[in-house]
């Protein structure tokens, strides 16, 4: 069965749920000894080993094994597992559901597709629009072009009059059409904006790709999608996100048009997950509130049922590409295609400089709100440390526990710095195994040499701090956390292979599920209530096909969950499952 298909029945099933509330699930147990669900005759992962059975009252775990299945009563809901297993519910740290669900309704083409592909989905999607209507979409890999050929002229052959704007693979970069370029303005004599380049080709004419803020100047103009719009992307992808078992996340870079959807949705009750929203500080370049100091203000600390706005995005990088604009401690290599990058530094820059990060998150610290922070390089890593160093010193040690998001490069004395600062740490696993953004687009700027330490998740834990992963989805073509929890493991693609990349930092299996699981619950703040399969916390669940620790590794990104539970609630169904009509299995 595919997940990119929800039956409308079911949906209906899925939003009924959502609407009990966590009051709910708060309240006191009832006096009476029957459970709401028992689960029996399945392996159910607790902390302290695998139960077979498990009871859930009122939106909490209250029993395990024979005892559970003594609080069976006339209005419970028995399901019996057949052998299928139980775990707590995963934790997406970095992930943006609101670009995945409005690039669902784009121009699509898959990750890494041929120019000439790209060329005819381009066409497709022009062909069914009305003249001069905008087409977006994405996401294209540098590598898959020769040089000189991603031009706007490329693009012009299939769309001569509508506009097109297409994403990159890490969505700091875009590509437009002549079309784009006249109406946004943007001619040789258009100088580049802060922390953003325009390339240009040996006339000084813009190609059409444009890098890091420079995105700003034509997507300022594209029409922005309607309320309704943006409501229907953001429940699709919570119900991805549901397909999958993920029942906390983090939402990495929430901007100003987002914020009346979210709200709405979960004042309604029509996304059940729980979550914390980061509102974007840094010089925003994907919305026209450019500084976002005033959407803090005016949005941070506000709650609206399982969501909360605690948060702060802050870039203070780019990406190491072929746009090298990550900061790095050490330069990049001569650029491979012979592009205009003069306008680059050799070490990438910091987005924002030292002394001001230092300040602004000693302010927000102070403001007890969460900082996640976008570093990619190891100078932007660094600059992140010290920046939470400077705030502990202002404020003390007891704010909130900031977290470094990405992390691809760290140099090695930065860990225990990160340990004295009390910031964690937040992978991205979903890229880092081998695909054009990793094994050539970033090889060929850093080097084959700097390759064995991408993305050091073992070293990270052996220094003792929190460690957390993210999707960073829809960067990534998949949310699903199964790719993410093989491959930290393997360091290969999923499925396995001979190319591997940074072996020495590989984790074992038990430490890539707490890294999904408990320790997301850590650094969300609810680790008290979620995270782990104990009595008295919350029934935050999914039901897989399989027990993924007694899969081969190298199929563990094939798991399919059958079913994914909030407070005891059902939140989705394998319309083929356990749960579905001809399961069978309930009673």
């Amino acid at each position: 069965m595919t997940k990119d298909w929800i039956p409308s029945a079911l949906i209906t099933t899925v939003l009924l749920s959502a609407c009990m509330t966590s009051e709910r699930a708060a309240s006191p147990l009832p006096a009476g000894p029957d459970a709401d669900t028992v689960l029996t005759n399945g392996s159910i992962k607790s902390p302290s080993g695998w139960e077979t059975s498990m009871a859930v009252r009122n939106g909490e775990i209250v029993a395990f094994g024979e005892q559970a299945e003594t609080l069976v009563g006339p209005s419970t809901l028995q399901i019996d597992l057949e052998g299928r297993a139980v775990f707590p519910g995963l934790h997406d740290m970095h992930v943006h559901p609101y670009f995945a669900g409005i690039e669902e309704m784009g121009c699509k083409f898959a990750s890494g597709a041929a120019p000439e592909v790209i060329k005819a989905s381009v066409k497709t999607c022009v062909d069914a629009t009305t003249p001069g209507q905008w087409v977006e979409g994405g996401n294209w890999v540098a590598a898959v072009f020769e040089p000189g050929q991603q031009t706007r002229q490329f693009l012009d052959e299939v769309s001569p009059d509508n506009p097109v704007f297409l994403w990159d693979e890490s969505h700091h970069s875009a590509w437009v059409n002549s079309k784009a370029l006249e109406l946004a303005g943007i001619d040789s004599q258009t100088p580049d904006p802060e922390g953003g380049i325009i390339d240009r080709d040996g006339d000084g004419r813009p190609t059409g790709v444009l890098r890091e803020s420079a995105v700003g100047l034509v997507e300022s103009i594209v029409p922005p999608p309607s309320i309704d719009q943006r409501r229907q992307a953001l429940m699709w992808a919570s119900q991805k996100m549901l397909s999958y078992g993920i029942t906390s996340f983090t939402v990495a870079s929430v901007r100003a048009e987002e914020l009346p959807a979210w709200i709405s949705l979960y004042d309604e009750g029509l996304i059940p997950q729980r979550a914390r929203g980061c509102i974007v500080w840094a010089p925003d370049w994907a919305s026209t509130d450019r500084d976002g100091a005033e959407m803090i203000s005016q949005w941070a600390h506000r709650s609206s049922g399982r969501l909360k706005l605690d948060c702060v995005k802050m870039f203070v990088d780019g990406v190491p590409t072929e746009s090298r604009t990550a900061n790095m401690l050490e330069p990049y290599l001569p650029p491979h295609h012979n592009h205009d990058h003069t306008s680059f530094a050799k070490n990438g820059e910091l987005l924002i400089p030292q002394d001001e990060l230092n300040e602004i998150v000693t302010q927000f610290d102070a403001a007890d709100l969460h900082v996640k922070f976008h570093v990619v390089g190891d100078g932007a890593v660094r600059a992140g440390i010290k920046a939470v160093a400077f705030a502990r010193s202002q404020n003390g040690p007891d704010g909130p526990r900031h977290d470094l998001g990405h992390n691809s490069f760290v140099h090695p004395d930065d860990f225990q710095k990160a340990l004295a600062a009390g910031v964690a740490w937040e992978f991205s696993p979903y890229i880092w195994y081998p695909t054009p953004i990793a094994s050539i687009d970033i090889t060929r700027t850093v080097g084959s040499f700097r390759m064995e330490r991408w993305i050091p998740i073992a070293d990270a834990i052996a220094s003792g701090n929190l460690v957390v992963a993210g999707s960073d989805w829809s960067v990534v073509p998949s949310v699903n956390p199964f790719l993410a929890i093989e491959t930290m493991v393997t360091r290969q693609r999923p499925g396995g292979g001979a190319e591997t990349l940074g072996p020495g930092q590989a984790v074992s299996l038990e430490d890539a599920f707490q890294i999904m699981t408990q320790n997301g619950a850590e650094l969300m703040g609810h680790g008290d209530q979620v995270g782990t399969l104990e009595i008295g916390k919350q029934a935050d669940f999914f039901i897989a096909s399989e027990n993924l620790f007694e899969m081969p590794i190298t199929q563990v990104h094939n798991l399919n969950v059958e079913a994914t539970f909030i407070a005891g609630k059902l939140v989705f169904a394998d319309d083929e499952g356990l749960l579905s009509e001809e399961g069978g299995s309930t009673r």
